[in-house]
């Protein structure tokens, strides 16, 4: 890994958060819950607040500690990995086993959770564990966002808060990797505030004839099962064209992870089979963020349909009563889909069913 001035000038658009994790480094508390939205630089920070944890000089990028902690190669930094969609009691069981080791270095033993909102069934055991931290010992979770059952987590926890990364922020970063400011700000603006989906996005030269495509879909429903099932078809279709760019960033992490490997003398990649897994659960959130921003692009068009609408009656149009009442409907069953994306559902029966119901409208 390139060695930079300071660990935190890997995070981006994050000042608040960057600020407050100097402080705890220097003044560190046995856990910390990051929080905020997925691509915002969580992950970043982690690997950053680990190295400044372990550093003497609190982070300073160049050291032999920091080194090993940035390549993720610091043996008293566990990133822990669930074997499936939440975490089972046993997977953070041997977390806690690990939290009572003995620091083999100088630093702390850093036990490292990520999305603990999936870990409900197992709160209690979670809850558990940082009731009775050993004295060197540090955990750092994250969550997108804490259901209700795992509230007194953060009681337990200092809270690292983390905001969707602006527009500018990551247009700016785009420009400064090379990408043209035309494209960079079509991609940030489609992001979400996610650096990593704004990186695939913004390889992506299909991304707006795929806005054209879900735009066009009113116009394409004509009522008949099988136009609506081609459809559908053509939507998964154009989704499995813009995971390439994805998969094709994935690829060139694990080269630049196994060239460093090789630079250290080691025989393979650290921890291949947690990044992999990774990777295929940054694939699935990727496809469910593509549906859901395809899903607010055909809702736009119903919108304008329903101002259409709406201007018509007050020009006394009659039709116009029926389009806007037609739109709204089609608006709200778009939103169901879209939450129920949430829920690990069959996306060509999902989007079947719901042109069919925008059809009828």
């Amino acid at each position: 890994m390139e060695l930079v001035s300071d660990v935190f000038d890997a995070v981006l658009g994050q000042d608040r958060a960057v600020s407050a994790l100097r402080h705890y480094a220097a003044h560190p508390v046995h856990a910390y819950l990051f929080t905020g939205p997925a691509g915002a630089g969580m992950r970043e920070a982690l690997v950053a607040f680990t190295a400044a944890l372990q550093c003497p000089d609190k982070g300073c990028g160049s050291c032999e500690a920091c080194r090993l902690a940035l390549s993720l190669n610091d043996s008293d930094v566990t990133w822990c990995e669930r074997s499936g969609t939440t975490w089972k009691v046993e997977e953070l069981a041997e977390a806690e086993r690990v939290s009572r080791r003995r620091p083999l270095g100088a630093g702390h033993q850093i036990v490292v959770i990520e999305n603990i909102e999936l870990a409900a069934s197992a709160g209690a055991k979670l809850l558990k564990i940082l009731e009775e931290p050993p004295s060197r010992t540090i955990f750092l979770l994250t969550a997108e966002a804490l259901p209700d059952s795992l509230a007194t987590i953060m009681s337990r926890c200092i809270e690292v808060p983390f905001s969707p990364l602006s527009i500018e922020t990551i247009t700016e970063y785009l420009v400064r990797e090379g990408f043209d400011a035309l494209g960079a700000r079509a991609a940030a603006t489609a992001s979400g505030g996610d650096l990593r989906r704004a990186q695939v996005l913004v390889r992506d030269t299909d991304l707006a004839t795929r806005i054209a495509m879900w735009q066009s879909i009113p116009d394409r429903l004509s009522g008949v099962s099988a136009q609506v099932a081609q459809v559908a078809l053509d939507v998964s279709a154009a989704i499995d064209a813009a995971m390439v760019p994805l998969t094709d960033l994935q690829t060139e992490e694990m080269e630049r992870r196994a060239a460093e490997a090789k630079s250290l003398g080691q025989r393979g990649v650290p921890r291949r089979k947690e990044i992999e897994q990774r990777f295929r659960r940054e694939q699935r959130r990727f496809r469910t963020e593509d549906l859901r921003f395809g899903l607010s692009a055909l809702t736009h068009v119903y919108r304008q349909r329903l101002v259409e609408g709406l201007e018509g009656l007050d020009d006394g149009d009659r039709r116009s009563r029926v389009m806007a009442q037609g739109a709204l409907r089609c608006i709200d069953e778009i939103d169901r889909a879209s939450r129920g994306l949430q829920n690990n559902i069959d996306e060509q029966l999902m989007l079947t069913n719901l042109f069919l119901t925008l059809a009828r409208q």
